[in-house]
């Protein structure tokens, strides 16, 4: 192999996956059960991304592996997709390590997310300026609003994200469709 190998820049664990599903017979079993590689989530960057699930459509098609023969064979749908960070028709899982100083780009994405700190702090900015800080425990329902994220302390924090496709929003006439900053995630050293 030529190259070297990405190195996980995060102290945190990596995420384990353990998916259900059910066997010949209809009954209940575990399907998958791995740990997950990482992604950067940006190349070259230091947020990590552990891309747990994601579903094409909703109502979400769960019987694959019925239809592929049983147990340990199921259609992953997160093969070969899990670079997209959502997807407008279903739904995405994916936890993100957010390096100690940095802060991401200003953001919008047509989806409904559903945050949850799993570990450690980070600040949930806004675009007029609004500001909170998030602690272990703590969720954000985010709607399509344009917002970064933070990471003012000295340690790694982890978020786990559920994404769900969602409409537009629509002000005075104006669609508030999915934008990115021009600007690129700065290193906030004088913070730590």
């Amino acid at each position: 192999m030529s190259g070297t190998q990405d190195v996980n820049p995060s102290p945190l664990p990596p995420v384990r996956r353990v998916v259900t599903g059910h066997n010949p017979s209809g009954q209940s079993t575990f399907i998958s059960d791995k740990v997950e590689p990482f992604q950067r989530l940006v190349p070259g960057g230091d947020a990590i991304a552990y891309h747990l699930y994601r579903t094409n459509a909703i109502p979400a098609k769960v019987d694959s592996e019925v239809a592929a023969g049983g147990a340990g064979l199921f259609l992953d749908e997160i093969q070969g997709n899990g670079s997209e960070l959502y997807t407008k028709t279903g739904s995405v899982f994916r936890s993100v390590d957010v390096a100690p100083g940095s802060l991401s780009p200003f953001h919008r994405t047509e989806s409904l997310d559903y945050a949850i700190v799993a570990k450690g702090s980070v600040v949930l900015i806004l675009e007029n300026g609004e500001e909170v800080t998030l602690n272990e425990g703590d969720v954000v329902c985010q709607r399509a609003t344009m917002h970064a994220w933070r990471n003012d302390t000295a340690k790694y924090c982890r978020i786990y994200f559920v994404m769900l496709g969602a409409k537009p929003v629509l002000i005075n006439g104006k669609v508030l469709a999915e934008e990115w900053a021009p600007q690129p995630a700065k290193r906030l050293e004088a913070n730590l």
